[in-house]
């Protein structure tokens, strides 16, 4: 019997230290779960909170110009009636018309008489004779001649031998002593002669006509004499 109830004993007490056991673990796992919890809040990193600061935007003040006044506007100018007055004609009858009109009256003193006067008679002026143009001619060459000896050049080359000539030149002017044309009329046997006399009365410039010398184209002849001995 009493082995029996000591046996029994044995067995409910080791139960209740099971329980003891299972509970104290349970207790210890929890506290060293909050102890890691509080850890973990304790040793967790702090950040502050980021302000936003607000994007600075440049502003840049601007003078704008003034705008021009405007012109003022022209005042409507106010429009006046114009009036035109109308006299009335007066009304004339037949009978004033008469009235009024002054009757002719033939004047009997005789019209003036104009003096005639007779056309006078133009004499025509008298032409020259040929005679009187012939030494106009000559007085007109006696002026160009020596214009033209005055443009005479001696060749290098009749210098130079000592040799002479003469050559007759024929040209055609114009009233107011333009030269037209010029050419060698007699030459000489020397060619050196004839160009020197043609270069002089190509070369000169001539005076007008003389009075009453006929007012055309006139030709005329001279005779050029070159020397190269200075005779």
């Amino acid at each position: 019997m009493s082995v029996l109830s000591w046996s029994g004993g044995r067995a409910q007490g080791s139960d209740d230290s099971d329980e003891s056991r299972v509970f104290a673990y349970a207790l210890a796992g929890a506290l060293v779960l909050q102890a890691a919890l509080v850890a973990t809040v304790a040793f967790w990193p702090y950040r502050k909170p980021q302000t936003v600061l607000p994007s600075s935007i440049a502003v840049e003040m601007v003078t704008l110009p003034r705008p021009a006044p405007s012109a003022p506007k022209p005042r409507p100018r106010p429009v006046v009636p114009v009036v035109h007055k109308v006299e009335p004609k007066p009304l004339v009858t037949k009978e004033r018309a008469r009235e009024v009109v002054p009757p002719r009256v033939r004047s009997k003193v005789a019209p003036r008489s104009m003096p005639i006067t007779k056309p006078r008679k133009t004499v025509p002026a008298a032409s020259p004779s040929p005679q009187m143009i012939a030494s106009l001619m000559s007085r007109y060459v006696g002026l160009v001649r020596p214009m033209i000896e005055g443009h005479l050049r001696v060749p290098a080359l009749l210098k130079a031998m000592g040799m002479s000539g003469h050559s007759t030149i024929e040209f055609r002017l114009s009233p107011r002593g333009r030269l037209l044309w010029a050419k060698v009329l007699v030459p000489s046997r020397i060619r050196a002669v004839n160009a020197a006399a043609l270069a002089a009365v190509e070369g000169s410039h001539y005076p007008q006509f003389l009075r009453h010398m006929p007012r055309r184209d006139t030709t005329f002849e001279i005779t050029v004499h070159i020397s190269g001995d200075g005779s």
